[in-house]
């Protein structure tokens, strides 16, 4: 049995919940909202978690707890931890020699100014933590970074995520990785922005990448335990460079191309771990 941890029931949630019923795969649906979880003794948790959660700390602390009890956490700890925080994300991806965005962070508003300046606008500023583009902003300018940085020191730790802006098509590439293997490569359009976020609006297109691209998304892949994951990549002048990746990722976008298929990959990837 796979315990099914979540705190919002999204599509990807109904769609998965569904398969694994479809599939016979018996599942014990638990609201992390509503369970608390027993640091010191068992839990009603069985020998493999799905954890889908919507907040990162409900996925980072239900993986760390649930592996200390030797449950099999899909996603890891490690992946939620690494993936979770965009400084450690970019400082893991260039330690393994994966093409990333010129990347920096600073710790303080005057000293993030001068790391833009140096870095030369337009830069490209985010939180550490977050998703669906969220506060992700297009900096061109002192007056603008003044302003930004000021709100992220309101809402935010004192954490300042710099990257060089690097010029690409209206597009990124979104890859979702299931055990390793590429089960889909999308194109995410922008839409009257420059972000490429679904969630602001973008369309979608199959991206048709040659094998040298296809391999290095893979790389990134096995750079992470075995599990579900979003990796996003941007073409340059040098190649595809890895700019993201995503431990919970969506996928209600791709599967207007794909169909089935994530899901169909996800649900044999847990039929294989459960007979294992």
């Amino acid at each position: 049995m796979v315990s099914f941890v979540y705190d919002i029931i999204n599509w990807e949630e109904k769609q998965l919940i569904k398969k694994f019923k479809d599939e016979n795969l018996k599942i014990n649906l638990i609201d992390a909202k509503n369970n608390e979880l027993n640091l010191t003794g068992k839990n009603n948790i069985d020998n493999i978690a799905f954890i889908r959660c919507l907040s990162h700390k409900r996925s980072l602390y239900y993986s760390y707890v649930l592996e200390s009890q030797n449950i099999n956490a899909i996603n890891s700890y490690n992946i939620f931890n690494t993936t979770g925080n965009k400084v450690f994300t970019s400082a893991y991806l260039h330690k393994n020699k994966i093409p990333t965005p010129e990347t920096y962070v600073s710790f303080s508003k005057d000293n993030a100014i001068e790391t833009s300046n140096k870095i030369g606008y337009p830069v490209v500023f985010k939180p550490v933590s977050g998703s669906w583009g969220r506060m992700v902003s297009l900096i061109k300018d002192n007056n603008f970074a003044e302003t930004i940085f000021s709100m992220n020191d309101m809402i935010n730790d004192k954490i300042y995520y710099l990257q060089k802006y690097n010029e690409r098509p209206p597009r990124d590439i979104r890859a979702i990785i299931v055990n390793h293997e590429i089960s889909a490569i999308i194109y995410r359009y922008s839409y009257k922005s420059w972000k490429t976020n679904l969630y602001l609006g973008g369309k979608v297109e199959k991206a048709n990448l040659d094998d040298n691209d296809k391999e290095l998304l893979i790389k990134t892949g096995e750079l992470f335990d075995p599990g579900i994951i979003g990796i996003d990549a941007m073409e340059s002048d040098n190649g595809l460079l890895i700019h993201e990746v995503n431990s919970r990722v969506e996928f209600r976008g791709a599967s207007k191309i794909y169909g089935n298929k994530i899901i169909e990959d996800i649900a044999n990837f847990f039929k294989d771990l459960l007979k294992n």
